[in-house]
């Protein structure tokens, strides 16, 4: 891993582009919303940014055309926080449960056997490996016909802190 200072507005500005052409396919609208854009959080950009596009990839799958997906960030004392807001047809319940499953007993099993994953939630794991490198954690919160958002939350590095 190479970490480095990364401007937040760059980072979701290059998987804005790199996921344009899927979000026109499906028809479904890709914007940012980002309060600082020159803001910095320090980790490893290729691996960020396959997060960020894991987590836009399942936006598209699951919003209908003509639905909305933004991409937010936010900071506070403790954390940054990279969002993606969809207004699809957000997860059934047992979709979440098997999310959360799948996060707690990877942690706890360390493996599992490759036919026990389903594979529309690949992407999750990938998300969820990037955060714990970078000490941090993967949160999804979503109601069914309503859209969800995908968080990827990130410690704050103070100054003179690697």
């Amino acid at each position: 891993m190479i970490f480095e200072d990364i401007v937040v507005g760059e980072l979701i500005e290059e998987c804005l582009e790199a996921k344009s052409t899927a979000a026109r396919e499906h028809k479904v609208a890709l914007e940012a919303d980002i309060e600082d854009v020159g803001a910095t959080l320090r980790g490893d950009r290729r691996l960020l940014r396959a997060a960020l596009a894991n987590l836009v990839d399942v936006a598209i799958r699951s919003s209908r055309p003509g639905g909305k997906i933004t991409i937010n960030y936010r900071t506070d004392p403790s954390r940054e926080s990279i969002m993606v807001v969809d207004n699809g047809r957000g997860l059934h319940f047992d979709d979440l449960r098997s999310i959360r499953d799948l996060f707690c007993r990877a942690a706890a099993l360390g493996n599992y056997e490759v036919e026990e994953i389903d594979p529309s939630l690949m992407g999750f794991c990938i998300v969820k490996d990037i955060a714990d490198l970078h000490g941090g954690r993967v949160g999804v919160r979503s109601m069914e016909g309503e859209g969800s958002t995908f968080t990827l939350h990130l410690p704050r590095r103070h100054l003179g802190v690697a």
